[in-house]
């Protein structure tokens, strides 16, 4: 484990792949860690091609796990990327964030844009985002619930149980006013979309590919959040593809 301290905030993170290629942040969702990549298959698929930076997010994982809202506010979730590139020496990086991991990528688009070379945000709107996450009020509740829970693998079991159910409440309850602003949408960093037609989320995602500002989308059919995070042999040619389109300027001292 490698942790980087923001403001007394311990951050985990890890890098995967050879550093000469271009970085790539992922960032996990909601009740995830880092190793949902893993999990999904999208290190596998990715790394070959990118120099890798999985975050654990504050609130998840092996990061620290703050109780307050103040805690989790854009600035503050956006300042945990750029402390993890600023230790690693990278100055620019493509980001890839699903569900709370585009909400981090928004913010990072709206406070830091300079250091990005694009972002892919699925699972999430840009418009009105929110989380899908509901857990328990209390831990043991809520470590009851995922241990009685139906069709987990044992690595999400595993991994749902490291979670502080009071992080988690104050992380989600953050949500609220996040909306990205015009300016944000509009700025020249290069942004992909994409989304489940059966997430609730879908219509502000495709919108976003639209409306804003060198951007695109596209569609999970008949996924839902879950399943379209899930989806990595639908998303990872599109993903590929679009990053491979962008500028090849990465690395500090490029």
């Amino acid at each position: 484990m490698t942790y980087v301290d923001n403001d007394g905030i311990r951050i985990n993170y890890e890098v995967v792949g050879d550093s000469t290629n271009l970085p790539l942040v992922l960032q996990h969702g909601t009740s995830g860690d880092l190793n949902t990549w893993r999990d999904r298959g999208f290190v596998e698929r990715l790394v070959d091609r990118y120099l890798l930076v999985l975050i654990d997010a504050r609130g998840a994982g092996q990061s620290d796990k703050p109780h307050d809202v103040e805690s989790f506010s854009q600035v503050k979730r956006a300042s945990d990327v750029i402390a993890v590139l600023d230790d690693l020496g990278i100055e620019r990086t493509h980001f890839f964030g699903y569900s709370m991991g585009g909400l981090i990528g928004a913010a990072v688009l709206q406070h830091h844009p300079d250091r990005l070379l694009s972002v892919t945000l699925g699972g999430y709107s840009p418009y009105d985002p929110k989380s899908l996450a509901k857990p328990p009020a209390t831990q043991a509740e809520y470590d009851h619930e995922v241990k009685n829970r139906h069709g987990l693998s044992d690595e999400d079991r595993i991994r749902l149980l490291r979670n502080d159910v009071i992080a988690l409440h104050a992380s989600i309850a953050s949500w609220a006013g996040s909306e990205s602003s015009e300016e944000t949408l509009q700025n020249s960093v290069p942004k992909m979309f994409f989304c489940g037609t059966e997430d609730p989320s879908f219509e502000g995602s495709k919108r976003a590919g639209t409306e804003a500002n060198d951007s695109r989308f596209f569609p999970v059919e008949g996924a839902d959040h879950g399943g379209a995070g899930g989806a990595v042999d639908i998303a990872t040619p599109r993903i590929l593809e679009f990053l491979g389109s962008q500028s090849n300027v990465g690395v500090a001292g490029d």
